[in-house]
């Protein structure tokens, strides 16, 4: 089941982000950078909070390669995930999955998350085309849409994915846009490209480049935020309980340009253009995923380019699960403080008591 958790909250700061109250403002102070650029505290949880869901955010486009729920990658089986009882769509554990046969070569994977265990209360609907294009070339076409209580769109996630290689050991280059609420106009720009290769029956290591933009239309903000990088001793881990846990230390550079001015090149490796860059950032940790795609597991340190901290774990049970972060200065005290759910819907509230939104895994609010 989708938790329910922050809904409230988020509702109450949407409501304020678009009357222009509420949100991350222009006041926050500044934040010490020492000598170079300076950045506002808000920018400063920007950077922190895109370093650190970054791995969630690569983990949730990616965990569905190996656990079935959009077939697993390149396998001429197209095997699904033993986790899901059914693929006709009867609801399971707040859970509908379906799998429709479109020709030989295409098949159609719809992963249904619900707030409640009677499959009543629709939270997520995850559609994944995947297209057979030879023994070693795959295309996957998905889109992922979050809903709240109400049933109105909190965001839509368009993914293309390009797979070529064999079961397990293939190469990939994913790319998606963010879309917020019924808007037309993509607010996040992602692409990644990564190399996975098995070392032994359970543990694979992942070679990864990626960026990102984030445009941030808050008048209160009104900049775009860019970042791109590296993934250092990547790693995916099935455990005896078919949980997926990916690792490893990423490392990535920060860019702050007017709104609407940065620019994420269109194929790999993925690098972002247009503006000043802040810094470089260090996260290191794992995200763990179960076997039918439930966030369960997070923990992730970071620094930040000024010396800033970043700290990230979770509790709560799969489905109910909150991701929960502090970021604070190289004196100890708090900079901010945030909490989401497992698809990344949640707020940030800063230490002079301001907040903004976060929705998919990134503050657009």
């Amino acid at each position: 089941m989708r938790t329910r958790i922050l809904l409230a909250v988020l509702a109450t700061v949407l409501v304020a982000g678009c009357s222009g109250g509420g949100g991350a403002s222009s006041s926050l102070p500044s934040a010490p950078q020492g000598p170079g650029t300076q950045a506002t505290t808000q920018e400063i949880s920007q950077a922190a909070t895109e370093a650190a869901f970054g791995p969630i955010e690569s983990g949730d486009l990616e965990n569905g390669l190996y656990n079935g729920s959009m077939g697993v990658a390149l396998s001429s089986a197209a095997t699904t995930s033993s986790a899901f009882t059914s693929t006709n769509g009867a609801c399971h554990n707040g859970k509908e999955f379906t799998v429709t046969v479109i020709s030989p070569t295409q098949k159609q994977y719809e992963l249904k998350t619900f707030y409640d265990s009677n499959c009543s209360k629709l939270g997520r609907d995850v559609v994944a085309l995947v297209t057979r294009n030879s023994a070693s070339s795959e295309n996957i076409n998905r889109t992922a849409t979050n809903y709240n209580l109400s049933g109105l769109v909190l965001s839509t996630r368009k993914a293309n994915y390009s797979l070529t290689g064999t079961q397990g050991n293939f190469s990939a280059v994913v790319t998606s846009s963010l879309f917020i609420g019924t808007s037309a106009t993509a607010s996040v720009m992602f692409g990644r490209q990564f190399t996975i290769a098995p070392q032994n029956s359970t543990v694979s290591t992942i070679a990864a480049n990626s960026g990102r933009v984030v445009n941030v239309p808050n008048p209160g903000v009104n900049k775009s935020f860019g970042h791109m990088g590296v993934l250092q001793d990547g790693t995916k881990t099935i455990d005896s309980s078919a949980n997926i846990i990916f690792a490893g230390t990423h490392s990535g550079t920060f860019i702050r340009g007017p709104y609407g001015a940065l620019t994420l090149s269109v194929t790999p490796p993925f690098t972002v253009s247009g503006g000043t860059t802040l810094g470089t950032t260090t996260v290191t940790g794992s995200v763990t995923f179960d076997s039918t795609g439930d966030l369960t597991a997070v923990s992730i340190t970071g620094t930040l380019w000024n010396g800033d901290g970043i700290v990230v774990t979770s509790s709560g049970s799969p489905g109910t699960i909150a991701i929960n972060g502090t970021i604070t200065n190289t004196s100890g005290q708090q900079v901010a403080s945030f909490s989401v759910d497992q698809y990344g819907d949640g707020v940030i509230t800063y230490a002079n008591g301001g907040q903004a939104l976060i929705i998919d895994w990134h503050v657009v609010r």
